[in-house]
């Protein structure tokens, strides 16, 4: 399902980043018909203040398909010397372009290649889009990254009945006002936008304007939209519950069946997105999807869930944003804010762990994730905002986070001689993607390749430590998980003193956000959820010092947690620390809890640990 950005004429720089120029007037126009169409207008007058600007701006594209068709455009540059210079024909062009896994797509971008211009000239842009929506909504975008705006004018008329509009996020020097049947939306020196660290996308925009009109205000009038939109599609046929009897013959349990039937939709029909027009939206028929194994998201949710309800597992197709940084505006319905189709099973009578992701009372699954049991949902839709479609209507519920199934585990357990020596072995355990990364690596590079890229991953950990003998193994059960393993030896600059801490490099994770990246902070911070351990353990020559008292250490609230605990058992020594983020989206009134653990985390890695002989 391709994600519908219906921001008043998407655009893209072919040529980079917009950086340091002036945005000295855009306005927009949205003229919303009678006939359910829309026509879109935009100016936009740019002025070039750098040297480097014009290689970020001389090339606009703007985004069209089956449904957008391009009414007028014109383009010029209006030099310092005052001259103009109109943008000729063949300086327009249009492309074909189809995201990553894609067959076909019938996504166009119209491009204008604008004629050289020095520092102190001005483009000009003016371009007319009509667009038939699939859904009666849209959006315009109203910052601008990284250039300043001097002057902006958005205009929305023509909503008519069920007409309604939403302001989301904010953006200083930006003014809202009702009108009959729209809303108009005014702005003056609109700063230039950069997003600190770890901010959600929607930082890049400052604030969006969202509206849309007729019956199809609520969540659940949006699953009675895509219900009635999928509808059409043919189910339930006969080649389809065959395979998914066949697949479960002699399969006894409920989970048992419907492991069996999300890995042969994960695993034996390849995932391949064919997206052409309302195809955006509409799945291929199961059957089909079946006989010529392959499909994109929503052709692999719509075949899994009528192979389940075959045989008795009862399950709906969901739709979802997949984006680790993105997050669904809850408080203004539009499927134009989804770009992905997964499952939602039932979780009734299924034999469910406390690890599986469960949320709502439904079991969420991913059709498209080609490793993995059951137990693992990727990260990139976990804490989402997922519409169930069930029962002819939207059930809007929010996906679990399951940071353990992200893991790390790193040991190092090492035995020290008398003259300083160190010998041992470092391991490293890795779930999730992490673990998927490797388990291709495995597939996909030769074994001398895999051999150097194991010391590297392990040599990043223990800077200075000859590492040698590594092996690699690699697992696609439950969780996909990695292990990667090393013997190690190292000479500490002097012979051991009895009692004293070996200065050996003590490995350490900080995946906690910096304490810094919180300072003065008035967005969210968004974060990946994980759970690590670091476990440093020391044989000694000779029974040792035990360690000095206050470096156990326990700090945790609702956000997560991180502990530490330093121990003597015999000649052992044995430090262990262990982290946990459980939020992705962290609002700012959290932020004293963040950085209560971020500030444990990232001291305790940077202090010697000590121990007390009498």
């Amino acid at each position: 399902m391709r994600k519908r950005w219906s921001w008043l004429a998407v655009s893209v720089f072919l040529g980079g980043t917009a950086n340091a120029a002036t945005i000295l007037d855009r306005v927009v126009q949205i003229e919303i018909r009678s006939d359910g169409s829309v026509l879109e207008r935009e100016r936009l007058r740019v002025r070039m203040d750098d040297d480097g600007d014009f290689s970020n701006w001389s090339h606009y594209a703007i985004e069209l398909d089956e449904n957008r068709e391009l009414e007028s455009l014109s383009a010029s540059v209006l030099r310092p010397d005052g001259k103009v210079e109109n943008v000729a024909r063949r300086a327009l062009d249009t492309h074909e372009i189809a995201g990553a896994g894609a067959l076909h797509s019938s996504t166009k971008y119209r491009s204008v290649s604008f004629p050289n211009a020095p520092v102190g000239s001005i483009l000009s842009l003016d371009y007319e889009v009509k667009e038939r929506p699939y859904f009666p909504a849209g959006a315009v975008s109203l910052g601008w990254p990284s250039s300043p705006t001097e002057s902006l004018r958005v205009e929305v008329k023509g909503g008519g009945a069920g007409w309604r509009w939403r302001l989301d996020g904010s953006l200083p020097g930006v003014e809202a006002k009702e009108t009959a049947g729209g809303v108009q939306v005014t702005g003056r020196s609109l700063p230039r936008l950069s997003p600190p660290d770890l901010a959600p996308s929607s930082a890049s925009s400052g604030a969006i304007l969202r509206y849309a009109w007729g019956d199809t205000a609520g969540w659940e009038k949006v699953g009675m939209w895509y219900e009635g939109l999928t509808a059409q599609v043919p189910r339930g046929t006969e080649p389809v519950r065959a395979k998914a009897r066949e697949l479960t013959a002699g399969v006894a349990g409920r989970r048992e069946k419907l492991e069996a039937l999300l890995a042969f939709a994960r695993k034996q029909v390849r995932y391949v997105a064919v997206e052409v027009g309302i195809g955006g939206y509409r799945p291929h028929t199961p059957q089909e999807v079946l006989e010529r194994r392959w499909g994109d998201c929503k052709d692999k949710a719509f075949l899994l869930v009528d192979l389940l309800r075959e045989v008795g597992i009862e399950a709906w197709p969901v739709l979802i944003l997949a984006g680790g940084n993105s997050r669904v505006d809850r408080e203004f319905p539009s499927p134009n804010q989804f770009n992905h189709v997964i499952v939602a099973v039932s979780a009734d009578d299924l034999g469910l762990k406390e690890t599986d992701p469960v949320s709502g009372g439904y079991l969420f699954i991913d059709p498209t994730q080609p490793l993995g049991a059951l137990s693992w949902l990727s990260p990139s839709t976990q804490d989402q905002e997922a519409l169930v479609i069930r029962g002819g209507r939207g059930e809007l519920v929010r996906t679990p986070i399951r940071q353990e199934s992200e893991g790390r585990r790193f040991s190092v357990d090492v035995s020290l001689s008398p003259d300083g020596e160190a010998t041992g072995e470092a391991r490293l355990e890795l779930l999730g993607m992490a673990g998927w990364a490797y388990l291709d690596l495995l597939q996909t590079r030769r074994p001398e390749e895999i051999d150097r890229i194991v010391l590297e991953s392990l040599g990043s950990l223990l800077p200075g430590v000859k590492l040698d003998e590594p092996k690699l193994a690699a697992h696609d059960s439950g969780v996909p998980s990695a292990t990667l393993t090393a013997k190690l030896r190292l000479v500490l600059p002097q012979a051991y003193e009895p009692g004293s801490v070996p200065q050996f490099p003590v490995p350490s994770f900080t995946d906690m956000p910096a304490p810094g990246v919180l300072d003065g902070r008035e967005l969210p911070v968004v974060a990946d959820p994980f759970s690590t351990q670091v476990t440093w353990s020391v044989t000694l020559p000779q029974d040792g010092c035990p360690p000095a008292s206050g470096q156990e250490q326990t700090v945790e609230n609702d956000l997560g947690s991180f502990r530490q605990s330093f121990k003597l058992d015999g000649r052992k020594l044995v430090l262990e620390r262990r982290s946990e983020l459980r939020r992705r989206w962290i609002e700012p009134a959290a932020f004293p809890a963040l950085k209560e653990i971020s500030l444990a985390e990232h001291r305790a890695s940077k202090r010697r640990l000590r121990v007390e002989c009498k």
